[in-house]
């Protein structure tokens, strides 16, 4: 060690000996000091809030985020903001990963001869693209996800000036079939926004708002408001759900009605049928209808649907008696090739029943910004396989992924002789792209968001940029200015955080920082009448490809979403909120599907769709599932990602603990996580274009295989035992106790008989029926009761009384806890093997007759 004099000595005292310890006797000073000047915002161990704007998902929900010395931390919803008042999802809890993920680019990357990336400067790259635009500027197209109505603005005077292609918005699962019906219905363009805090009546429509859809965070808390029976003095609103599978959102309901999937629309019409006979709607509304509604009867519609028709008429006259009933469209996974028509007949069902102007408000469409357009984005893939295409710049989106392999997406992209990807880290496209010129993430970055008319909310950066990364229009505009002279007088100077400011110089910009954005949402309009055009509306039931006896549900994951989500660690280990399975797909079978093909949970599938299609999965067979359906969540089957993706030297054991994937010359190749159902799907789309997802039948077929599945809710089963009690709201009222009374009274008899046994000396031996779910302390059964264990000095206390009309199992409570505290994740090999870490769980706790009962343990599950 050198020889320390007493300067530097007494320099390293006022630091701290730990400090010292750490950093050794020769190191700057200065290095272990975090500011040189004190920021006046900033007191180290004080954190500094920011409001901010969520970006995990389009809903665009309000955040603050909680900062220390410089860097986030945490993330919580804004209170003040409009859409999610407070709350935050799953989700986004986890999007703070996105900043400090070790698979970001740490700057430009060049793929070279060899096939790799390697660095190359930001000068470097931005003369490489601008040599590009300048040959072939006509022939080149931006692709990606919608920014933000300012980028958005801004995205386009870069194309108009350098002459480009054009611009295609792409999101996997926009509404685009909702704002078509809304069209059709109502006759002219709005967006029907729902509120269901002042629902009475709710009927979902095989829609999982709870889990995704338009504002998942903002459904969850209205339905809480529609239930709070404190709030509505004739009581709570009643939740029924249509649709062929129980999922959250579904198990969060008061009736589950499974239908055929593709039902939908002949539902809503024969609803509608039963409550023009009741009494709804006005004399013009059913002269309009009159011809429509007379294919629809309660008993042929029962038979189309596979439901009861008594349950119809019951329906249909609760939806005629409600005061403000709202009806979700079909949505997401269940989106058909006939999901235009579908939509439009729910909500014909909705302005029957008076929802509109109460429940359901038709918001004008915001006038900046650009609609995803899945049509477009097909001629674009035209485009790209006839080498129309020279330059194609990717950003926000990961179409290599997403795109079903029917388009020929992949393909397509290969016969493009130069892409650009933007991703912050590695992706299906990027492995695809010629140069990667990462951007900002959101917690980095500039910008806003407008989800609705009235509410603009800003995103602000609250850490200064960890990588060699640019704004995306920051990067464009250079690329621009690059080309020449000529395109750098038709774009306006300055960076974007410039643009950004001068776009909201309309209002106090400092005070909108603050507060997040300016809330002053517009409510729709009163009332609506029904267009002409509904005496036309056919509704009828989706064409679905492929031969084979069951219809695949390709549903969005309430965690990875359309798998966005998959390289964040949490997502993956956090439970699936019906299944409680981690970091792999599944296949939900039903019971009697299962029974049939003799399967068990474990044991590995073929798939086969429309087109010859292949898959293999694990089964998990459960309730809560249709017997002529089988689903598969979207958002697994990654090649590329750090956590998306899995190496072969970190694989799964086989059934017989076998290495899946033993050879030395495999290690460190990525093979996928599970299965992309996506690439089971044909490329189908609906009346108007818009995307489709329920599309096809799939045949299934054993393989012989077997594997271990990552299975966390093994001991749901209660089997008679008292965990997880659950008791109405009219029972605790009355006083009554959450413990099965024969379980007090065999209590009660185990007591006298040691109190007997007491007075004659004596120890009374416990009974050989002595349950396993009794507790015995000093000799003595001891139950559970809530009343007893309360009193002073007993050991036995319920710590938590959940309201299940509130708790609808998202688990964002989960993420939250995994991020505030820092706890590891083990990964999936280790949660095959039970060792989870997390601090916080939502069990799901079934009894033997319950409807949703996970058939058994899966074996090779310890």
């Amino acid at each position: 060690m050198p020889e320390l004099d007493r300067r530097d000595f007494l320099k390293l005292v006022g630091v701290g000996a730990g400090a010292a310890a750490a950093a050794g006797c020769s190191d700057r000073v200065e290095k272990l000091i975090p500011y040189v000047v004190q920021p006046d915002v900033i007191t180290p161990g004080i954190p500094v809030y920011y409001a901010s704007t969520c970006r995990e998902c389009p809903a665009g929900c309000g955040l603050q985020v909680k900062t220390r010395e410089g860097r986030p931390i945490k993330l919580e919803g804004n209170p003040e903001h409009p859409v999610n008042k407070g709350s935050l999802c799953a989700r986004g809890q986890a999007g703070i990963g996105r900043t400090y993920h070790p698979d970001r680019f740490a700057g430009p990357m060049l793929r070279g001869s060899d096939g790799k990336l390697a660095p190359i400067s930001w000068k470097d790259a931005t003369e490489l693209v601008a040599s590009k635009l300048r040959s072939s500027a006509a022939s080149t197209y931006l692709l990606g996800s919608d920014p933000g109505p300012t980028a958005s603005g801004l995205l386009d005077k870069w194309v108009a000036a350098v002459g480009a292609g054009g611009r295609i918005v792409y999101e996997p699962f926009a509404p685009e079939a909702l704002l078509e019906a809304a069209q059709l219905v109502f006759g002219g363009a709005s967006e029907p926004v729902f509120d269901l805090s002042k629902a009475d009546l709710i009927l979902s429509f095989a829609n999982d708002f709870l889990e995704t859809w338009v504002s998942p965070t903002e459904h969850a808390r209205q339905l809480a408001e529609a239930r709070d029976i404190g709030a509505h003095p004739e009581g709570g609103a009643r939740f029924v759900y249509f649709g062929p599978r129980l999922s959250m959102t579904a198990s969060s309901s008061d009736e589950w009605i499974p239908a055929r999937p593709g039902s939908e629309g002949i539902l809503a019409m024969a609803l509608a049928r039963v409550a023009v006979e009741n009494g709804a709607g006005s004399a013009s509304e059913r002269a309009l209808l009159s011809g429509v509604l007379d294919g629809f009867d309660p008993e042929r519609a029962a038979a189309r649907a596979g439901v009861d028709a008594k349950t119809i008429e019951r329906v249909g006259k609760a939806l005629a008696k409600a005061k403000a009933p709202v009806c979700l469209p079909p949505a997401g996974g269940f989106a058909s090739n006939r999901a235009r028509a579908a939509t439009a007949a729910v909500l014909v069902l909705n302005q029957l029943t008076g929802a509109v102007g109460k429940t359901l408000s038709l918001s004008p469409l915001p006038s900046e910004g650009k609609r995803a357009s899945y049509k477009e984005l097909l001629a674009l893939v035209d485009a790209m396989k006839s080498a129309k295409v020279s330059v194609l710049l990717v950003h926000g989106a990961d179409p290599a992924y997403s795109m079903p392999q029917a388009t020929g997406f992949t393909d397509a992209l290969a016969k493009v002789p130069f892409v650009v990807s933007f991703a912050s880290s590695k992706d299906e496209t990027t492995a695809l792209a010629h140069l990667v010129l990462p951007e900002h993430t959101p917690l980095e970055s500039w910008g806003d968001a407008q989800p609705r008319a009235g509410v603009r909310s800003l995103v602000q950066p609250t850490v200064r940029p960890l990588k060699d990364t640019q704004a995306l229009i920051d990067a464009l505009f250079e690329v621009g200015r690059a080309v020449g002279p000529e395109v750098a007088t038709k774009l306006p100077a300055g960076s974007f955080r410039t643009f950004l400011e001068s776009a909201w110089s309309d209002v106090d910009f400092r005070q909108a920082l603050q507060r997040g954005g300016v809330f002053s949402e517009k409510s729709g309009a009163a009332s609506a009448n029904l267009s002409p055009a509904v005496a036309k509306l056919e509704v009828a039931e989706p064409l679905l490809q492929g031969e084979g006896e069951y219809v695949l549900l390709a549903l969005p994951s309430p965690l990875l979403y359309d798998g966005r989500g998959a390289n964040l660690p949490w997502l993956q280990e956090i439970p699936d909120p019906v299944t409680k399975i981690v970091w792999q797909s599944w296949l939900e079978v039903s019971h009697e599907t299962a029974q049939k093909l003799g399967l068990v949970a474990g044991d590995v599938v073929a798939i086969e769709t429309a087109g010859q299609r292949h898959a293999e999965v694990p089964v998990v067979p459960r309730g809560g599932l249709r017997n002529d359906v089988v689903a598969l969540a979207v958002g697994q089957g990654h090649t590329q990602g750090l956590y998306a993706s899995r190496e072969c030297n970190q694989g799964v054991n086989d059934a017989q603990g076998k290495r899946l994937y033993p050879s030395p010359e495999d290690a460190g190749r990525q093979e996928p996580r599970g299965v992309n159902v996506i690439s089971l799907l044909p490329a189908a789309t609906d009346e108007t274009g818009g995307r489709a997802w329920l599309t096809t039948k799939a045949k299934l077929s054993k393989t012989g295989r077997s594997e271990r599945v990552a299975f966390t809710g093994a001991n749901d089963n209660k089997r008679e035992r008292m965990l997880g009690e659950a008791i109405t709201l009219s029972d605790l009222v009355a006083g009554k106790s959450v413990v099965d009374p024969e379980m007090l009274g065999f209590a009660a008899s185990v007591k006298e008989r040691a109190q007997e046994a007491a007075k004659k000396g004596e120890t009374a031996p416990l009974p050989a029926e002595l349950p396993p779910e009794a507790l015995v302390r000093n000799g003595e059964l001891i139950a559970y009761n809530a009343t007893e264990d309360a009193k002073p000095g007993s050991p036995y206390r319920w710590g938590m009384s959940i309201d299940l009309d509130r708790c609808t199992g998202c688990s964002a409570c989960v993420a939250a806890c995994y991020l505030e505290n820092n706890i590891p994740i083990v990964g999936e090999e280790q949660s095959i093997r039970g060792r989870i870490m997390s601090w916080l769980r939502i069990e799901r706790y079934v009894t033997d007759g319950d409807i949703d009962y996970v058939g058994g343990r899966p074996p090779h599950s310890d």
